[in-house]
Parts: structure tokens; C-alpha cells; sequence
């Protein structure tokens, strides 16, 4: 496996684009479009909000068949809790953008984020995307990247090639992120031939693996998703002998998009790393690194540089994880840019790593005036 460049355009077959379409005040990219060539095998994975967007319901919808050719997805305002309508308009998105590219709307999955429980203004949306199709391009994945950020401060873009197949992906994320999938968004695309069946298994261990062991704030997003596609371009079938290869590379993938996602998060100076090892169960390993990651306590002494032993003890000590009280260990290394944190629980042979941010006076900025 080696890094290439070229994010989600890397795979054969795939082109992206990013534009203004005047749903941020800013003026910034606020419109992403990725195409596959061919139909491709397609899978997601959602938020587990009550309160779901409604572009996550008609995506859901799209994805029944396991195909999918496109994404569409705006930034700015994430067409949730705005009822019918909202749903009317998200269908609307797909339609005019597969009636752009002659495709079928069933093959367009819909993505937003931003805003909650306001309207699309859809008439700066149909122009938009009207538009963005003249700007496809096999080199379009870093405007793409660009398009879906919100309070994001960096694009998210990573490409890996493994044997003859590509691997690529961009992700968004900042604030709102506390996956049990955040207001993140990550989008993958591979020229591996691929079944959807097996596409959706990788992924959704990769995504237990990765975004689900992110946390910034604690708080989960109603727009949240992960979306890849396959289209087969490459003609390599990921067949049992390719298949531990490509599962790694996949997952290579999420864990590079999920660590930076945090690495990003609101107001952060530093990226906290938390490994925990020997635990009972994989779940409880999971427990305990959610449980550090989350704590604001933990998380504002992240920023101040204050080595508290307390605050990992309470956070572990919060949770139903079996812990050797006697025999446990843990170790706190204090970086410039990033802060790990390795906990030992002496209770059996199962390990996790996540990732989460520091706690600084930047993300109570943020938020105090979010819409304002």
C-alpha cells in the first residue's frame, strides 16, 4: 500500500468538482459533486440521530439497490427538520443533477450540512448544479474536499493505491461530532470490482473502527454519513487472496479521514490520541477510549498541559469496563500537536484506538455565534 494524490479522483473513473453556489454568506465553495463513469456498487452508513436529515432519509432510499453513480452534497444548511418540503427538495437535488448527467435519480445519493431547521433556498440550488457539471474533473477532488467544509479549517483528502486498485477519500467534520455516526460527512471511491454485500460488511467495520471512535464535542449530528462507491474500472476483483489487503488499505482510509476530522475539531490547538489496550472485550476497550475522549474535563486539561491524573481515573472509572484496579497502568505523553494517551487495563487481551481534540476557549466562540 502507498499514498498517491488525487483524493476521491484518484480511482479510474471517477470525477469531482466544487463551486459557490451562494448558500454561505462567506462566498466560499458550498457545492460538491462526485461522478463515477460507470454504475458502481454503493454503501453507507448513517446517523443514529432521532432526528435524521432529510437528504440522509432520500439516501437511505437510493441506496436500497446497492448502485449508486453520483453525490451530490451542499454545505451551509443541512435540510433537516424542514418536513415535506425538505424532503421534496432533497429528491429534487438528485433528480436534476442525474437529469444533468443522464443518469437515473435513484443513482444520485444527497448529502447537506450546515444549518439546522432552515429551507433550502432552492433557486440558488438548481443554478448550482446546473453549474457544476461543467466543472468535472478527473483532478476535482481537492475543490470537492473544499465544498463540503463548514467550520472545518483544512480540507480532508487522502488516496492510497494497493496492487492495481485505488483507493481515495474526502471528509468534513468539526463541530457536532460525536459519531455513533456527527455532522461529518466522508465520501470514498475505489476502482476495485466489488459486490455491494461485501462493500457494505468492509465498510461498516471500518467505520466502527474509525469515525465511530472520533468524538470533538460529544454531541451527534442529525446529517452525518459515510458514502463509497466502487465502479470495477480497474478490472481487479477483490476475490478472498486481495481481500485482507484491500480491507486494511480501506480502513487505512477511514482511520486517516476520522483522525483528522478530530485533529480539526472546533477552537482544538492539539489532537488527543487514545489508545487502550488489554481490555476484556473489544467493547469495553471501546468504552473506555469513548469515555476519555469525551471528557471536557480531560479535554481542557489536554489544553492546559496539566497532567491530571484524576481526570483519566474518573473518566475510565465512569464506565462498565472491567479494569484490574490493582495491576492498571496508563501513560500520558504531552506533544505540541498532539497529546497520547495510553491506557492499560489488565483485564484481558483486546485493544482500541480513537482519536478526539483539546478543549479550548475557540470552540465556546464558535458556537456562541454559530448563526449569528
Amino acid at each position: 500500500m502507498k499514498k498517491v494524490k488525487g483524493g476521491v479522483t484518484a480511482p479510474k473513473g471517477f470525477q469531482a468538482a466544487g463551486i459557490a453556489c451562494g448558500l454561505k454568506r462567506s462566498g466560499k465553495p458550498d457545492l460538491s459533486l462526485i461522478v463515477s463513469e460507470v454504475p458502481a456498487a454503493a454503501a453507507g452508513v448513517f446517523t443514529t440521530n432521532q432526528v435524521k436529515g432529510n437528504p440522509v432519509i432520500v439516501s437511505q432510499r437510493h441506496l436500497k439497490d446497492g448502485t449508486a453513480r453520483a453525490i451530490i452534497s451542499n454545505a451551509g444548511n443541512a435540510n433537516t427538520w424542514t418536513g415535506e418540503r425538505g424532503t421534496r427538495d432533497a429528491f429534487e437535488m438528485a433528480e436534476l443533477t442525474a437529469k444533468a448527467l443522464g443518469i437515473m435519480t435513484q443513482d444520485v445519493l444527497v448529502t447537506s450540512t450546515g444549518v439546522i431547521a432552515k429551507t433550502l433556498p432552492m433557486p440558488k440550488v438548481r443554478s448550482g448544479i446546473k453549474q457544476i457539471v461543467k466543472h468535472l474533473s478527473s483532478r476535482g477532488s481537492a475543490k470537492a474536499a473544499r465544498a463540503i467544509m463548514t467550520t472545518d479549517l483544512k480540507p480532508k483528502e487522502i488516496a492510497v493505491k494497493v496492487g492495481n486498485i485505488t483507493i481515495g477519500g474526502i471528509a468534513k467534520g468539526s463541530g457536532m461530532i460525536e459519531p455513533n455516526m456527527c455532522t461529518m460527512h466522508a465520501f470514498i471511491t475505489t476502482d476495485a470490482k466489488i459486490d455491494a454485500r461485501t462493500l457494505r460488511s468492509i465498510l461498516g467495520n471500518a467505520v466502527n473502527k474509525s469515525f465511530n471512535l472520533v468524538s470533538v464535542d460529544n454531541c451527534m449530528s442529525t446529517s452525518d454519513c459515510v458514502l463509497v462507491l466502487a465502479n470495477g474500472l480497474s478490472g481487479q476483483k477483490v476475490e478472498p487472496g486481495k481481500m485482507h489487503a484491500f480491507i486494511k488499505a480501506f480502513e487505512f482510509i477511514c482511520e486517516h479521514l476520522a483522525r483528522e476530522i478530530a485533529r480539526d475539531g472546533e477552537g482544538a490547538s492539539k489532537l488527543m490520541t487514545v489508545k487502550v489496550k488489554q481490555a476484556r472485550s473489544e467493547a469495553d476497550a471501546k468504552k473506555v477510549v469513548k469515555a476519555i475522549i469525551g471528557n471536557f474535563l480531560l479535554k481542557a486539561a489536554v489544553y492546559g498541559r496539566d497532567k491530571n491524573v484524576g481526570r483519566i481515573l474518573q473518566a475510565v472509572g465512569s464506565t462498565t469496563a472491567r479494569v484490574n484496579w490493582e495491576k492498571f497502568k496508563f501513560d500520558w505523553k504531552i506533544g505540541n500537536k498532539e497529546d497520547i494517551i495510553s491506557v492499560d487495563l489488565a483485564a484481558g487481551k483486546n485493544s482500541a484506538s480513537g482519536w478526539g481534540c483539546d478543549l479550548t476557549e475557540g470552540y465556546v466562540h464558535i458556537n456562541a455565534k454559530y448563526r449569528t
